[in-house]
């Protein structure tokens, strides 16, 4: 009879402890950030009705997520990011005052091709700011991008920041207006960065780009660099396109936001960067650990003022996400991650079984003090409750015997220096406050 297999499915996979308490100090060090900007946090659905992932994206996105029917046969899908979530959500509440700022932390899946800092489910952290056109609100969003890398102790990373509407604007520039044509052009230039210059080239012939429109398009993704230097060369290339002046002059806007943020020494601006994702309609920005690049963009996010609008409110909105599991592969890259202390901070050892109902009282009220305790749940011998604690890292153990008991004193043990000490009942608290 074969083994049977209860391995996780192809691109999931077990959180265990160790990566858990990482996790918790990376999101508190982002809910710290989220909170001093003012961001509410909230969950959306994590299962949307098809349709509503469909709703930007087209019926394409089926090949990249996990979508399925219910009993009923309603179609349904996991959600692959939060971001439609959170539109869809606002732009269905008339009773919610604008503007807005809405964050989540939570989990999500697509159906991707797993790879090194990529799985098919994973968590993002994600901020949005609804009811604002303003560049500001962008400027907003990008710096608090740079506030929570900093928080987690990053350094050394560049945000990449460049406008949809700028690009698209390019295009129509060299006449390029097809909607359909747009998005396979954005789609190629999304991968710039990945592929060669000849395969990029390859690209856009396939799908009937040719002659100057090729070099025009090459020339004008490879622009990169301090952003007054950039500006100065891309208004060069645009002419008077009326949309590409509006990316330029949202493109200027941000710039002098974040100038004013303190938050521009990171910044450049970048025109190959478009982002991937199809709702994306004006600002948009990548940031990059600058040692740990193959992990990919570590934040990313933009502004997308089309998207609330067909899930039936008019309301425009910017808002950025990372991803927590790619951070944690940078900071482990970069050393940076700390040293977690045990969460179980009292084991209380019994001497002997007859004593078991007074170790319970004992836990509890140590616990009733604010204090982690925990007890031996194996019945084992006073030598194997103390090496168990001492194998999970136990600051103290708290010994206590029936003859201890009739003094009203415990013995504690410090298990880090080895010390003993005999304490009274009623001076516990204050002893394991004091030496905790």
């Amino acid at each position: 009879m074969p083994v049977k297999d209860f391995t996780p499915p192809r691109g999931m996979r077990d959180i265990d402890v160790e990566e858990m308490k990482i996790r918790r100090w990376v999101i508190e060090k982002i809910l710290n950030v989220l909170e001093r900007y003012n961001f509410e946090l909230v969950e959306p659905s994590p299962i949307e009705n098809l349709e509503t992932l469909e709703a930007k994206c087209g019926p394409s996105i089926r090949d990249e997520i996990y979508w399925f029917e219910d009993k009923a046969g309603r179609k349904l899908g996991l959600r692959f990011d939060l971001t439609v979530g959170l539109a869809r959500m606002v732009a269905t509440r008339q009773d919610l005052i604008l503007p807005l700022k809405l964050c989540a932390i939570s989990n999500m899946w697509r159906y991707d091709e797993p790879q090194y800092g990529r799985y098919r489910c994973f968590y993002q952290w994600d901020a949005e700011i609804f009811g604002s056109k303003i560049p500001e609100a962008d400027a907003e969003i990008i710096a608090l991008s740079v506030d929570v890398l900093k928080e987690v102790g990053l350094e050394d990373f560049e945000v990449k920041i460049s406008s949809r509407k700028l690009t698209e604007g390019f295009l129509n520039s060299i006449g390029i207006f097809e909607s359909e044509k747009i998005e396979q052009v954005l789609r190629i230039i999304d991968k710039y960065e990945k592929i060669s210059e000849e395969e990029f080239l390859n690209e856009l012939s396939k799908i009937g780009l040719k002659g100057e429109n090729l070099s025009k398009i090459l020339g004008f993704v490879s622009i990169r660099g301090e952003p007054n230097k950039v500006l100065n060369e891309v208004t060069d290339l645009l002419g008077k396109n009326r949309k590409a002046l509006d990316g330029l002059e949202e493109l200027k806007g941000v710039i002098d936001g974040l100038k004013a943020f303190g938050k521009d020494s990171k910044c450049v601006l970048d025109m190959g960067v478009v982002r991937g994702i199809g709702y994306y309609d004006g600002i948009v920005f990548e940031v990059y650990d600058k040692v740990g690049v193959e992990v990919g963009a570590i934040v990313a996010g933009g502004r997308y003022d089309s998207l609330c609008k067909i899930y039936g409110r008019d309301l425009p909105a910017t808002g950025v996400a990372g991803g927590v599991e790619r951070l944690i592969l940078t900071l482990r890259k970069a050393n940076l991650l700390p040293k977690i202390e045990k969460s179980g901070k009292v084991f209380v050892a019994a001497v002997d079984g007859s004593i078991r109902g007074k170790i319970l009282e004992l836990v509890e009220k140590i616990r009733s003090w604010g204090i982690p305790a925990d007890f031996d749940l194996r019945q084992r011998s006073l030598k194997k409750q103390l090496e168990y604690a001492n194998k999970l890292g136990f600051n103290f153990t708290v010994i206590v015997g029936e003859k201890e008991l009739e003094k009203g004193t415990v013995k504690v043990r410090d298990m880090s220096r080895f010390e003993e000490f005999e304490v009274r009942l009623e001076k516990l608290k204050d002893f394991l406050m004091i030496k905790g």
